[in-house]
């Protein structure tokens, strides 16, 4: 069997995940009483489950694959791009809030990682919107977590 790159770095996640399953079920509860309440170890274990079986699903489909150059050119540029990206949403997310910013910029991460592909305007914006209301409908009214507002909103 030829382990290619996917395949290695699909075996790592897994030891990490599990190393972090590990950790989790070290956290105490602050509310030991609180009946149907699933604690703060829920969600870290969940996504950590998630990281195992998609790791899982990827050794699967990879392992008989030929090994391509990590990188191209313009796989770099575009890894450039998602990088100055990210770091231009840490700072907008910080003045023009979670509602503002996310819309704009999970488009603009959507774009700059397209490849050859071109996405409709209209499959772009619906993405985008969808998928801000749905993480501000999960963290704002299921976990009730804050969301940033803003600087120039407050």
């Amino acid at each position: 069997m030829k382990l290619n790159k996917n395949v290695w770095f699909s075996i790592f996640v897994i030891i990490f995940a599990g190393a972090f399953i590990y950790m989790t079920l070290q956290l105490q509860s602050l509310y030991i009483g609180a009946q149907g309440d699933v604690g703060p170890k829920f969600f870290p274990i969940a996504a950590a489950t998630g990281l195992i079986l998609c790791s899982i699903g990827k050794i699967l489909t990879e392992y008989k694959k030929e090994e391509n150059p990590f990188l191209t050119k313009n796989g770099w540029k575009r890894t450039a791009a998602v990088f100055i990206l990210l770091i231009l949403y840490l700072f907008s997310i910080d003045w023009f809030g979670y509602l503002i910013s996310t819309p704009l910029f999970s488009a603009l991460l959507v774009l700059s990682m397209r490849e050859d592909r071109k996405p409709r305007p209209v499959t772009l914006i619906l993405f985008s919107v969808f998928a801000t209301a749905i993480l501000y409908i999960v963290f704002q009214m299921v976990i009730h977590v804050t969301l940033p507002t803003g600087k120039l909103f407050r």
